[in-house]
This record gives C-alpha cells, sequence and structure tokens, in this order.
C-alpha cells in the first residue's frame, strides 16, 4: 500500500468496513465541529479547509488550521478517542469524498495486523506532521505577543 486511500481497493477492508463516497461543491461543510461520530473521511479528489470556531459563535472568525487535498484524510482524532469533532472541514473545490467507518476501521487493524501497521504508521506519520506544523504556528504567535509587550 502506497497510502491510506489504497485501503479502498483492499478486498479485506472493502469486505470487513464500509464506506460511502460523496461528491462535494465548493463551500460545502463536509464536517461540523462538535459533531460526533467516529468516521474517517478520505479525500479521493480536491481541496478543503480545516477549520475552528473563535469565541464560539457561528458569525465570529473561523480562522484555517490547515488545508488538505487529495490523498489526505481527517477525523481520525475522533475515530481514536470518541470525542466531539475538533474542527469544521469545508470544501475548497469541488470534492470527492470517501467516509469510512472509524470504529470498524479500527477492527479491520485488529483483525490484519500487518496492514493495521501500516495504517498506524501512516496515520501517525501524518499527525506528527500536523504537530509539527502546530508548533511552528504555536511558536510564531507567542513570538508576536511578545514583540508586542
Amino acid at each position: 500500500m502506497m497510502n491510506l486511500r489504497d485501503l479502498l481497493d483492499d478486498p479485506d477492508f472493502v469486505q470487513s468496513v464500509p464506506y460511502s463516497k460523496a461528491k462535494y461543491n465548493p463551500n460545502d461543510i463536509i464536517l461540523k465541529e462538535n459533531d460526533n461520530s467516529q468516521d474517517v473521511y478520505f479525500i479521493l479528489d480536491g481541496e478543503v479547509q480545516v477549520s475552528t470556531n473563535i469565541d464560539g459563535d457561528v458569525n465570529k472568525l473561523l480562522p484555517g488550521l490547515a488545508r488538505l487535498s487529495k490523498d489526505d484524510f481527517f477525523g481520525e482524532l475522533s475515530m481514536f478517542d470518541g470525542e466531539p469533532r475538533s474542527a469544521e472541514v469545508t470544501a475548497l473545490t469541488a470534492c470527492e469524498i470517501a467516509k469510512v467507518d472509524g470504529s470498524l476501521m479500527i477492527s479491520f487493524m485488529d483483525r490484519y495486523p500487518e496492514k493495521g501497521y501500516f495504517v498506524l504508521r501512516e496515520l501517525f506519520m501524518h499527525l506528527v506532521m500536523r504537530m509539527r506544523q502546530n508548533n511552528i504556528r504555536t511558536k510564531t504567535v507567542l513570538q508576536l505577543y511578545l514583540n508586542e509587550k
């Protein structure tokens, strides 16, 4: 397997884990912040924006946390911890997204540990990359704050 999207072509995965494909237009909301689900989403085509609500008011600023595109994924945090969604995901372009049942994906990884290792490795490599990007953002914000003092 080259990337997580390849799971959708794996016969064992297809037989064990139901998923659906959907198309979205620009500005369509794919995932709402604070929703409850454990689904994971694979971007088959297009680009999305990951944003978060500031001040709890829907009419307030929604700063972008990340832009994701083909072969990226989102929703993996809730797959593992079952907590509500920490961000909103909106289509920036026309998109095709595969929605995968996260709890069954975890069962698949348990049932097929050799494939499960690959899946976990890919998930964690992406998470590490995102954490490093967030560290840079945090450092930049702190530097700006301290320079204003």
